[in-house]
């Protein structure tokens, strides 16, 4: 099947070239380009498939990938090893949040998320017992951390296994990328 013939019409003058530099680039007469974006030639898979890849190849030349520092949500909120459980589950409601980084003087120490809160609940905790736990005392491995020029697609790849990223400039935290924050690149 055939891709949509249109789009290299429509990739081809969003970057800015001209038939002859597209054939230029994709090694096909200029008088073909033409031909097929006025429906007078209906190119083979091959063809159309080759156009396609080069003007893909020169849109990521013109689009550089974005990078952590473009998607953050700079403001990161968290709690100290200290905070109860109430503390924390307070400011993860209040906020719309379902982890929360733990934070030690400017350390990334651990996480708290609400699926460690459910647990302790189902297991028969009871309010007055959240009010007691530290976070200290249950809280998960650290978010993974990311420098705020690392790629999107690495970053894409860590919330697969992670609920959040922290991103890092100068080895302080700057900002944190949950997967909703990836909606920012529609």
């Amino acid at each position: 099947m055939l891709p949509d013939l249109s789009e290299i019409s429509r990739l081809r003058r969003s970057l800015g070239l001209t038939q002859a530099q597209l054939a230029a680039l994709a090694g096909v007469s200029q008088s073909a380009i033409a031909k097929i974006e006025r429906s007078q030639m209906i190119p083979s898979y091959e063809l159309a498939k080759k156009l396609l890849e080069t003007l893909q190849r020169q849109l990521e030349k013109v689009e550089p990938e974005v990078v952590a520092s473009k998607v953050r949500t700079r403001v990161v909120y968290s709690v100290t090893p200290e905070a109860t459980l109430q503390e924390a589950a307070e400011v993860m409601r209040g906020r719309g949040f379902s982890q929360l980084p733990v934070i030690k003087d400017g350390r990334n120490v651990g996480n708290l998320t609400e699926g460690t809160i459910a647990r302790l609940i189902l297991e028969g905790k009871s309010l007055k017992d959240l009010a007691q736990i530290r976070a200290s005392q249950v809280m998960e491995a650290p978010l993974p951390t990311v420098d705020e020029d690392a790629p999107v697609s690495i970053i894409a790849a860590l919330l697969q296994r992670y609920p959040a990223v922290l991103v890092v400039r100068g080895g302080e935290i700057a900002g944190i990328v949950a997967k909703s924050d990836l909606m920012k690149l529609l």
